[in-house]
């Protein structure tokens, strides 16, 4: 593997500005970099690309890294470029953790399994849209491949995450009735009752999860109408809540004690309410249509747990440690294993907790240790149990 080309990569990468719905530079650079490498490459309707290295019957394992990144809303608060700068051994800019540097680092590692690959399928993949919606684009292509595993490529500083909470953007919707705002007694204010629902929803027991926590409702945006309300009573007021999602969670086992208690608040004051999951509606950068609810499933597996044993025992063969961890957040995960079943571990190069703030950066040593992992992982899922 040629560390100074992955770090180059990676530079590139991140030189590319790719907020969702805009990834196609990100794309190209993808495709050229993996026919150099000597991948099967391909690309989808939805713009997703993948490159394939395939060594006969066996496992497929899909390697999975999203393409978008966040935008930069002040970049004099960076001490370094946000458009991509290699110093202090660290590559800078937005995305470099979250993640181009871990795109990077798996289409160099898995690329050096060219010719070593004794059996099997690996599939590494560079997935839109995940900033908006967590899943969908990565279902699109394991729909196509049918993985046997997939890894997803969020950085876990090489640990090996073994699940997380999922996400569900819930949308409350209060109904009151307009009137001029020198005589409230003649309507029903709908910001108001929006008050009282959100004060109620925060009595709501939040359920737990004995690894991953806590299923939080966190209430992340308030907006009435009209706006601004000049001697106007709102009639209307929606709310966006945040709620964190457990393994097996419904949409309905999440969506009816938000109701229960919005209507309990509401009862009496006039108002009307209504609670549902978002939907996310968008065009990617080639122009597809894509409709998805924002319910994106939580997922764990145990230590015992194919997926994850096999896994350490690769990363261990390159003197990688292995430790076992789990994502904090929500990522493309909740669609190869919340959605569709398939056995998922997470490992990546880099600290999370630098996602999406200034200075985000990966360590050089990270990516050329995480290329080296995806190598191991992949070698060895495809293997088989005796590891042959």
């Amino acid at each position: 593997m040629n560390e100074k080309a992955l770090v180059d990569f990676a530079l590139r990468l991140v030189g590319a500005a790719s907020p969702s719905g805009r990834e196609g530079a990100v794309a190209d650079l993808v495709t050229g970099e993996m026919g150099r490498l000597g991948f099967e490459v391909g690309r989808d309707e939805l713009g997703n690309v993948t490159g394939t290295l395939d060594a006969g019957p066996g496992p497929c394992v899909l390697v999975d890294s999203h393409m978008d990144t966040v935008g930069v809303t002040d970049p004099g608060a960076w001490s370094r470029s946000p458009e991509g700068e290699l110093a202090e051994d660290r590559v800078y800019g937005r995305g470099a953790m979250d993640m181009k540097g871990p795109l990077a680092s798996s289409v160099h590692g898995i690329a050096a399994l060219r010719g070593r690959l004794r059996r099997g399928k690996a599939v590494v993949s560079a997935t839109v849209a995940e900033e908006l919606v967590e899943g969908p684009a990565t279902e699109r292509v394991a729909g196509r491949v049918r993985p046997d595993f997939a890894v997803v490529c969020e950085a876990t500083s090489l640990g090996v995450a073994r699940g997380q909470r999922g996400r569900a953007e819930l949308k409350v919707e209060v109904f009151g009735m307009a009137t001029h705002s020198s005589r409230p007694d003649l309507g029903v204010n709908a910001a108001e009752a929006m008050v009282d629902a959100a004060r109620a929803l925060r009595g709501v027991p939040a359920p737990r999860h004995g690894v991953l926590g806590e299923g939080i409702l966190v209430l992340t945006d308030v907006v009435s109408r009209p706006y601004p309300g000049l001697s106007v009573v709102p009639d209307y007021c929606v709310a966006t809540f945040d709620r964190r999602t457990l393994p097996g969670e419904t949409q309905e086992d999440v969506l009816s004690p938000v109701r229960e208690a919005v209507g309990r608040a509401l009862r009496g004051t006039g108002a009307t309410g209504e609670v549902s999951v978002a939907v996310d509606d968008f065009e990617t950068y080639t122009g597809a249509r894509v409709t998805a609810p924002n319910f994106a499933p939580a997922w764990y597996f145990d230590e015992a747990a194919e997926v994850v044993r096999r896994t350490r025992e690769g990363l261990c063969r390159v003197g990688l440690p292995g430790e076992t961890t789990h994502y904090a957040f929500c990522t493309n995960g909740s669609g190869t294993a919340g959605r569709l079943g398939i056995p998922t571990v997470g490992f990546g190069p880099g600290d999370a907790e630098l996602a999406h703030r200034a200075d985000e950066h990966v360590e050089v040593g990270q990516l050329v240790a995480g290329a080296r992992g995806y190598a191991a992982i992949a070698e060895r899922l495809t293997a088989g149990e005796t590891g042959a």
